[in-house]
């Protein structure tokens, strides 16, 4: 008989919350997935609804001539709100602007819904819901960082601790190296984007494995070690990482006081990312 795929539970173990999902050989074959997506997405808001840190987050939602639709994260800056930074957004003009709560699109326009992956949580750390990686014939993902930018960046310092975790590798690079072949890359620009309340952002197209972009914004004046933070937040989603709770860690929302991933933030990718072995 058919297996049916159904959301069963959110579940608290050993400090990992997982949004589960079973098969039973006995059910009743489910066709519908958009059924399936939904009560998926409604479990996932189950998980993050005491949670503001991580479920208040800035999305912005943009479609490019070819169709693909990407999404953006867009991290607010010391002081600022995630409401104040979508109304500046969309007083800015930036068209997109999801509304708190608003869950992003997972797929491509008439892309087929694959097989609903369970989204994990470990501890404080959280990860960026259908984004993952895939192994392209290796035992852990290869993630290279191009870098474009100045030197007030310290993109090859956040590749460092990154490529610390267990399950994935992180490699910087020189932007005019190109991308190796086979590998994973993620560009990271700076700019003068204006003080329009973000310091960082990171572009991912649902369904897909990238492009993925990283912009880090050269209009605020930070400290060496806000710079450090900042890059170390947004390579942290780059690699599938959402927001973690925790002051201890890079990823903490709207706050830049740590240099670093917390021990959560390796964990959580250990379990994402659970083949290692390169």
């Amino acid at each position: 008989m058919r297996q049916a795929v159904r959301v069963t539970a959110v579940l608290a173990a050993g400090g990992m919350a997982v949004v589960a999902l079973t098969t039973s050989s006995n059910a009743q074959s489910v066709n519908d997935q958009s059924v399936q997506a939904a009560n998926l997405s409604a479990a996932r808001h189950a998980a993050a609804a005491a949670d503001d840190d991580h479920s208040d987050t800035v999305y912005v939602t943009s479609k490019a001539k070819d169709g693909t639709v990407s999404v953006t994260i867009y991290d607010p800056a010391k002081g600022v709100t995630p409401d104040q930074l979508r109304d500046k957004l969309r007083r800015s003009g930036v068209t997109g602007v999801l509304d708190k709560g608003q869950e992003p699109p997972t797929t491509q326009p008439n892309q087929k819904q694959g097989l609903l992956v369970a989204c994990l949580s470990f501890g404080t750390a959280h990860q960026w819901c259908d984004r993952r990686w895939n192994y392209g014939g290796f035992r852990d993902p290869q993630v290279y960082f191009l870098d474009h930018t100045s030197s007030a960046w310290p993109v090859n310092a956040a590749v460092n601790v990154w490529n610390e975790a267990v399950g994935i590798d992180s490699y910087y690079r020189w932007y005019t190296a190109g991308c190796p072949s086979g590998r994973h890359c993620v560009n990271v620009y700076n700019g003068r984007y204006g003080i329009n309340d973000w310091y960082g952002q990171t572009t991912w197209a649902p369904g897909t494995q990238g492009p993925v972009t990283v912009r880090l914004n050269d209009s605020y004046s930070l400290t060496a070690n806000e710079h450090r933070t900042v890059t170390c937040h947004e390579l942290g989603h780059a690699l599938s990482l959402h927001h973690n709770t925790a002051s201890g860690s890079c990823l903490k929302s709207g706050t830049y006081i740590s240099l670093r991933p917390n021990i959560y933030d390796y964990e959580l990718l250990k379990r994402i990312y659970p083949l290692s072995g390169t």
